[in-house]
């Protein structure tokens, strides 16, 4: 039984089980009614004329009232009796007792009794119209509850439908397209939105775990290859050990940087973003620095700019870029930090060879080295620019002319995300 037809059901089930309550409900309340309306209709009239009887020579005698509306066919009718002896009537009695017949009894002097007795023929059968009428339309009520309940699920069905088969497909590796969210903000909307982020994130872990397979692969193949000559010249006797283990500890330098490379990009950062001091950062990075800190020239506004941001990813970032500019350059490194608008600029000038326009498009990628004259693993800028779109920055290149301007841009402390 499918989803759709078991709500259906269930609605249908509720709305008979409702219109079922409120039809006895209703009977009942409506007899109530009627049976209190009639005996307090029978007291009334009942002290009306035990009020104008009065008892003369041992008999009954009504005085002083218009006793008409108990003739002629009205359905209430009365008698006094003593014992078996009947001593006055009035109105209309049953010629036998009746289920349409309602009687009441009211004591008197002298041992007399009145009868009285109310016809409610008319209202058991406006008890039975309304019991049949609700027991007709029951089923129609049955009927409309089952049709509204089928085109409810299958509102709410469809976008469940959808999620099973984009579910089904990511269990598959296929990286379904985006479930489109139901309209409003109730439960099936966030679960969509919630299930398209997870689909995004498992397609992004999966795609570091292969680029890192692809990387790793790759890039530790060569330190790998000399390794494995360096040792087995060493073991054939063709090189001398003083000069096989300098290369081969440089082989084990190189791997054991690219896997922390590797394994930083493959990981999704954790953030947590806070007001940060750029000013303060940035001296602290180039104090840092040791003897290449002569060479970089730090512009700082008068101020203390305030960037929100995570302190390592930061940190990082921008040390990269510095060491950057200072391994492929021998001039100055230009730091800069100015607000504008809105936003922290951040920027590392150098003044080496810099890159083509067509190039500066790749900077960023994992392993691109336009220049392999000096030691790396092409990581640098790969790692500033994940750290910098984790803290929802970013991250660009530009000629400078001489040398390469790299930039980051963070929100200001005070600034609406």
């Amino acid at each position: 039984m499918t989803l759709r037809l078991r709500i259906a059901l269930g609605t249908a089930t509720i709305a008979a089980v409702a219109a079922g309550l409120y039809l006895f409900i209703g009977y009942l309340s409506f007899s109530k009614v009627l049976g209190e309306d009639v005996q307090r209709n029978l007291q009334v009239w009942s002290s009306a004329i035990a009020g104008s009887l009065n008892i003369e020579n041992g008999r009954p005698v009504l005085t002083g009232t218009d006793w008409s509306w108990l003739s002629g066919g009205v359905s209430v009718g009365f008698r006094v009796r003593r014992g078996r002896t009947i001593f006055a009537e009035g109105g209309v009695l049953p010629s036998a007792g009746g289920r349409d017949w309602v009687w009441t009894r009211r004591p008197l002097q002298d041992g007399f009794e009145l009868e009285l007795a109310a016809y409610v023929g008319e209202y058991r059968r406006a008890l039975t119209s309304q019991l049949w009428v609700g027991l007709v339309t029951l089923p129609l009520v049955v009927a409309l509850a089952s049709a509204l309940g089928w085109l409810l699920a299958g509102r709410i069905v469809r976008p469940v439908d959808q999620l099973a088969s984009a579910a089904d497909q990511l269990s598959q590796m296929q990286f379904p397209d985006p479930v489109p969210p139901p309209p409003g903000d109730d439960e099936l909307t966030r679960l969509a939105r919630s299930f398209n982020r997870m689909v995004f994130a498992v397609r992004d872990a999966l795609e570091r775990e292969r680029a890192f397979t692809r990387y790793a692969s790759h890039e530790l193949r060569t330190p790998l290859a000399t390794m494995q000559a360096q040792l087995e010249a060493l073991e054939a006797g063709l090189t001398p050990q003083e000069k096989a283990l300098p290369e081969t500890r440089k082989a084990i330098e190189r791997m054991r940087g690219i896997l922390e490379g590797l394994l930083t990009l493959s990981r999704e950062p954790q953030v947590t973003l806070e007001p940060l001091p750029a000013g303060a950062l940035l001296r602290s990075l180039v104090t840092g620095l040791g003897e290449a800190a002569e060479r970089v020239r730090l512009e700082l506004p008068d101020e203390e700019v305030w960037v929100v941001g995570d302190e390592e990813l930061l940190s990082r970032a921008l040390g990269n870029l510095i060491d950057n500019a200072l391994k492929y350059s021998e001039g100055p490194v230009e730091v800069r930090l100015a607000a504008e608008g809105d936003e922290a600029v951040l920027s590392v000038r150098d003044h080496g060879d810099g890159v083509t326009e067509d190039q500066i498009g790749r900077l960023a990628d994992p392993f691109v080295r336009f220049h392999t004259r000096v030691a790396g693993t092409g990581l640098g800028l790969s790692l500033s620019k994940q750290a910098v779109q984790a803290m929802h920055g970013h991250l660009g290149f530009e000629p400078a002319r001489p040398g390469l301007r790299a930039w980051l841009r963070l929100p200001l402390e005070d600034a609406d995300a």
